[in-house]
């Protein structure tokens, strides 16, 4: 028996994993992002196939316990995703990108804080250099979220996002990412004097 998916969900997943593609966020089989479909169950990109080319099914239905529910085997990270849910009860997507300049930056240059780090009231937060998908990972993301981070930096790895939807958690990581590049473009631009 088949677990019915709210299909508009799951599509809106498809598409923003597009849209991460063509902003240079993640790579073709990089990135992974989820969305709560209820108290029990997440719906979470799959493991190994690009996510540019996403259809709803393949999307990975996982029950909060962990349970493999439908779909292709899911992200290496659903430890992560489901450590963020457990929690953060107000979190309704999780959202994880490979961008360039926030975690190669981080420790090195702080992030500027424009409009969007006011709108949102969001701290930047800072995770070590841990192994991708591993448990010490989720449980690091787990304990900042819990303190209240919206945006995490991932030391030479990736931003994590969170929201009470996908397109807040999208904006999160695009504002950590973009908050890094204007900190770089000031410091050069003041080298430059």
């Amino acid at each position: 028996m088949g677990i019915a998916l709210p299909d508009e969900s799951i599509e809106k997943l498809c598409q923003a994993m597009r849209y991460l593609y063509l902003k240079g966020l993640i790579t073709a089989l990089s990135g992974n992002a989820s969305i709560k479909l209820s108290e029990e169950r997440v719906a979470i990109t799959p493991s190994r196939i690009e996510k540019f080319l996403l259809k709803p099914e393949d999307i990975s239905i996982v029950a909060i316990d962990g349970t493999h529910l439908a779909g292709p085997r899911p992200s290496t990270e659903i430890q992560m995703h489901l450590t963020i849910y457990r929690v953060c009860s107000e979190c309704k997507s999780v959202v994880h990108v490979h961008g360039l300049f926030a975690p190669v930056l981080a420790g090195v240059l702080d992030p500027y804080l424009d409009m969007e780090f006011r709108v949102f009231d969001m701290r930047t937060c800072y995770v070590g250099e841990l192994p991708p998908g591993s448990k010490e990972l989720a449980d690091s993301v787990g304990e900042v979220i819990a303190k209240g981070c919206l945006g995490v930096v991932l030391k030479n790895h990736g931003i994590v996002g969170v929201g009470r939807s996908l397109g807040e958690a999208i904006e999160i990581v695009e504002a950590v990412e973009n908050s890094f590049k204007r900190s770089l473009v000031l410091h050069l631009l003041e080298k430059l004097r």
